[in-house]
């Protein structure tokens, strides 16, 4: 609970007190003519309601005076302890919501609650990201807090994913519409790396997308469309990447009908909480494979950690179809891992201790700061 938030809604009814109580020991001094140490001694006495008797209104006036006191500080006291409780549980309430914001920071932003969202959420919940969730319906709020705690409770379990996983104090889950500009700016968008933009409607995602690189050009936006023909309008807004899950959906059908170890090896692949995990490391400075032709590289990192190098990425020649790299898998032998690459690893649980070491560079793009 903000504390600081519920003072600013209590200041009127707590001024309320304190004046009660000037008047309280202005008066009594007045009627009654004692100092102003007893004054303040018989005010508190008063208004606590304790009434010791050792020092008592002498004379007609002070004892009206105290007889009106003693009423109104009854119904006043009762109004500012009702007054707080309703706002402390108001306050409670917005925290549970999400309508306070969130402060973390180098996070990935999920936006929408479906079977991808749902998917997107774990998997970056096994990779150890600080991730932002946003909802528009409320009694999926239940849902996703209660996902999220599964989750990382079955993680922890696994001595696999041990000290990996998002902790729920990096887990934001807030309640709004994130095509509205004020419910996005309770996310921490310039503290923020990705966006991943994952609700039904693709006319929604479009404008959460135009709106995403509006408030947070730095951003890298993600978006999953149910329309392959919405991916050019979505490009043109500025989306990284568009994906279509009805056509992944139907490749792995196709792969698990023919070819089922296929499929279970792709699951595998992109899936955290399985053994083996396919990751992009940035070639620059500091990467121990930059410069190397493809068979050197593959040797040298087979043998430093037990990682394969399957293939490469390299930046297309016009940012093609608003993907700026080429994927190339089992490139020729004599194919060169130039700075600004990414190359492409294939990792196995047990061995990544030892790539992360040896690299030096962590998978992934490397996030941008705002501009």
């Amino acid at each position: 609970m903000h504390i600081v938030k519920v003072l600013r809604k209590i200041w009127k009814p707590l001024s309320v007190v304190v004046i009660l109580y000037v008047v309280c020991v202005s008066g009594f001094i007045y009627y009654s003519g004692v100092s102003l140490f007893n004054g303040i001694y018989w005010g508190v006495i008063t208004m606590s309601t304790v009434g010791y008797g050792d020092i008592v209104p002498t004379n007609p006036p002070a004892k009206v005076f105290a007889m009106v006191l003693a009423g109104s500080t009854i119904g006043v006291i009762g109004y500012v302890v009702s007054t707080i409780s309703t706002l402390a549980i108001e306050a409670r309430e917005e925290e549970l919501l999400g309508l306070d914001g969130t402060k973390i920071s180098g996070h990935v932003v999920v936006l929408g609650w479906n079977p991808v969202a749902r998917s997107a959420l774990e998997e970056l919940i096994l990779t150890g990201k600080n991730v932002a969730v946003m909802t528009r319906q409320q009694d999926k709020l239940t849902e996703i807090r209660t996902f999220v705690a599964q989750l990382i409770r079955s993680a922890s379990t696994n001595p696999d994913l041990k000290g990996r996983v998002t902790t729920e104090k990096g887990i934001y889950l807030g309640l709004g519409d994130y095509s509205q500009r004020r419910s996005l700016e309770l996310l921490n968008l310039p503290k923020a790396i990705e966006a991943i933009v994952a609700s039904d409607d693709d006319a929604r995602n479009l404008m959460t997308a135009l709106l995403l690189k509006n408030l947070a050009p730095h951003l890298r936006v993600v978006v999953s469309a149910a329309h392959e023909e919405l991916r050019e309008t979505l490009h043109a807004a500025g989306v990284t990447y568009v994906v279509s899950p009805m056509d992944l959906g139907g490749r792995m059908v196709s792969a698990a009908a023919a070819q089922p170890e296929v499929a279970e090896a792709i699951n595998d692949l992109t899936s955290a909480g399985f053994g083996s995990d396919l990751n992009e490391y940035p070639l620059g400075n500091g990467n121990p494979l930059t410069g190397l032709m493809f068979e050197e590289a593959h040797t040298r990192l087979r043998q430093a950690t037990g990682a394969l190098l399957v293939g490469v990425a390299r930046p297309r020649k016009g940012d093609r179809d608003g993907r700026p790299f080429e994927v190339i898998l089992d490139p020729p032998t004599d194919t060169r891992l130039d700075e600004g690459c990414y190359a492409l690893i294939l990792v196995s649980m047990h061995v990544e201790d030892r790539l992360h070491s040896w690299i030096k560079v962590p998978p992934g793009r490397p996030p941008k700061g705002p501009e």
